[in-house]
């Protein structure tokens, strides 16, 4: 089955904007379970910290950052915002480009859309809704946002390097959104997020800045990057 995609502020710029600071200076991350992870990713300058100390592993990330993230490890291309074509996006925001960038592609979901409506025109079909871009972005919303952006960078050539779905075994999978149930599903068989390890996927909860470290580092590793 093929999944049907619809698809900082400067402080995370903090996770995908590299700076000056290495990650042996992150005191709060020593012991955390993303440490490997946060530091291979810093090393590499596809993450920073909040600080020249501090990398806030616990604190929450927003849709507008997760999505800027995905779509720069993803090698997704973004685009000028155009008026009355970007949700609720001015044009002025650093996230604008791509928002209009992953609306152009497909890559946002109807379910992440407050009040989605769409009018087909002669040329054109124009998405209308809210993106919320300062919302915290919650798990099952990451899940799907990275396999779109996994699935779109694939292509129609490779799109049968996707493993095919199945049932998940989480204790909480009823939890999970439909709108959301196969984009986890094919972002937990492709290796781009896993479960919580006490047998739930706590598709509800709000995303951390580790999980959101972990789950860009899964797509560079799907991408071979």
């Amino acid at each position: 089955m093929k999944l049907r995609i619809t698809l900082t502020a400067l402080a995370l710029a903090a996770v995908i904007v590299p700076t000056a600071a290495q990650a042996a200076y992150f005191a709060d991350i020593r012991g955390h379970w993303a440490e490997g992870i946060i530091n291979n990713l810093a090393n590499a300058g596809v993450v920073s910290g909040v600080s020249d100390t501090e990398f806030n592993p616990d604190a929450s990330v927003t849709r507008a950052e997760f999505l800027r993230m995905a779509m720069e490890a993803g090698g997704i291309e973004t685009a000028p915002c155009r008026a009355g074509e970007c949700l609720d996006v001015s044009g002025n925001e650093w996230y604008a480009p791509y928002v209009q960038g992953a609306l152009d592609k497909g890559l946002i979901p109807e379910g992440m859309i407050d009040g989605y409506s769409v009018d087909v025109g002669e040329d054109k079909v124009t998405v209308s809704g809210a993106f919320n871009c300062a919302t915290p972005i919650k798990r099952e919303e990451m899940a799907y946002l990275t396999q779109a952006v996994y699935q779109y960078g694939l292509g129609e050539v490779d799109i049968d390097k996707l493993e095919a779905p199945m049932d998940l075994l989480f204790d909480d999978v009823r939890a999970i959104s439909v709108w959301a149930l196969d984009g986890v599903k094919y972002a937990y068989m492709n290796e781009l997020i896993f479960g919580m390890g006490d047998g739930n996927f706590a598709p509800q909860s709000t995303a951390t800045r580790a999980q959101a470290a972990s789950i860009i580092n899964n797509l560079l590793t799907k991408r071979g990057v």
